[in-house]
């Protein structure tokens, strides 16, 4: 089971990628758990995403097969109808450093608990919220926008139903990436009449001459647009003015010459 946030629990070591051993007590999906076994799954029982994957990341992405029980279990046969079995790879676990570590004495869970996470979570969508109650006020940062800074409004409100347009900074760069995140969904919620300007799938050519191209043509909604790729040209005369970056000025004008 993935939980819908990022859990780090206390008393726990994270094993970035490898595998726990057969013994250790882990944290997984808010209980503490004994590790039964870790076994390699056989290579002809791999589905074709797996050899994909293993064939990019290498052996480390073999899948195994992973046998938890919760550490509050005995031996008993009878109790191993509790255990649970997950088939993983690559991703990391939360190992609890020795025997001892913090549970909450109300639900018996390792802390943070479920409830302590639920009023985390509660909290922040509410701080998240009050960032979109106010007109005028960039989400992102938390600052007023003037007249004189780049800005984009969206007049539809998602974080709050009814609230005011939503202004962002697009002259900064992380405002302007949460910019685009907040466009993206903007444009989900009706992809036939919306139209992404502060995302483009094409590849940018970037000149030093205050120009760029980018292979999506006329259809580029401009220089600020976050693009697939970015490259240099190779014109000499680009390359006689000095050094410069393969990101366009955002005053750069685009242009349909061949690319060099």
């Amino acid at each position: 089971m993935t939980l819908p946030y990022r859990w780090f629990p206390q008393g726990t070591t994270s094993t970035y990628g490898d595998l726990p051993e057969a013994g250790q007590a882990v944290a997984w999906n808010h209980g503490a758990w004994r590790v039964v076994s870790v076994t390699a799954r056989p290579e002809e029982l791999w589905s074709a995403e797996d050899r994909e994957i293993v064939l990019k990341h290498g052996k480390r992405y073999v899948p195994h097969a992973v046998v938890l029980r919760p550490v509050d279990a005995s031996d008993d046969p009878k109790d191993r109808g509790r255990d649970v079995h997950l088939l993983a790879r690559g991703h990391s676990w939360h190992v609890f450093r020795d025997e001892h570590y913090p549970i909450c004495s109300k639900c018996r869970e390792p802390l943070p608990c479920r409830d302590q996470m639920a009023e985390k979570v509660s909290k922040a969508a509410a701080e998240r919220m009050g960032l979109y109650e106010m007109a005028g006020v960039c989400p992102s940062c938390s600052g007023p926008v003037t007249a004189r800074q780049r800005s984009m409004t969206f007049s539809e409100n998602l974080e709050v139903i009814g609230g005011p347009p939503v202004t962002f900074h697009v002259g900064r760069a992380d405002c302007r990436h949460t910019a685009r995140e907040y466009e993206e969904r903007w444009v989900a919620a009706d992809p036939q009449r919306r139209k992404a300007m502060l995302t483009c799938p094409g590849h940018v050519t970037n000149h030093n001459d205050g120009t760029y191209q980018c292979t999506q043509l006329n259809e580029c909604p401009g220089p600020l647009a976050g693009h697939m790729s970015y490259s240099t040209c190779r014109c000499p005369d680009c390359h006689a003015r000095g050094r410069f970056g393969c990101h366009p000025h955002p005053k750069a004008r685009l242009v349909s010459r061949e690319a060099s």
